[in-house]
């Protein structure tokens, strides 16, 4: 991986192999972002978890073939006492079909270039809504 941050924006290259979640949290703590906004994504993945939540839990397929990553969003939040990439995205795959959603893994394959924006002034934490634990966006003094 390599990466540059500034206070305006975060910009990784992950390398083949590296699991796009842990990259984005392992700079984020390493840059003591708890907040931010991922804005964009390009390259190429492997092995991804998508993840459907029926209410319960998250009902999961996996697709190991190579695709094209053409968009990831979502954003970084504070979880359990950690860092939380939500993220969704959308793939491609050689026949030029795509597959997207809540992404729960994906693998780099060869090559993957991640934006990111943190944020300064509101915290994204997250809070059981009976539902889920939702974002409960606050903002800092």
């Amino acid at each position: 991986m390599k990466y540059a941050a500034t206070d305006e924006m975060i910009v990784l290259r992950l390398t083949h192999g590296e699991d796009i979640h842990n990259s984005i949290s392992f700079v984020c703590k390493e840059r003591d972002v708890d907040s931010a906004v991922v804005v964009s994504a390009a390259g190429m993945v492997t092995n991804v978890t998508f993840g459907w939540f029926n209410g319960k839990e998250y009902e999961k397929a996996t697709y190991n073939n190579v695709m094209e990553l053409l968009a990831l969003n979502g954003n970084v939040s504070y979880k359990h006492e950690g860092i939380y990439p939500h993220l969704h995205a959308v793939f491609s795959r050689p026949d030029h079909t795509c597959l997207g959603g809540h992404i729960l893994q994906a693998l780099v394959h060869h090559n993957v270039e991640i934006c990111i924006i943190p944020l300064k002034t509101i915290y994204l934490n997250r809070e059981f809504d009976e539902w889920f634990e939702a974002l409960a966006p606050e903002t800092r003094l």
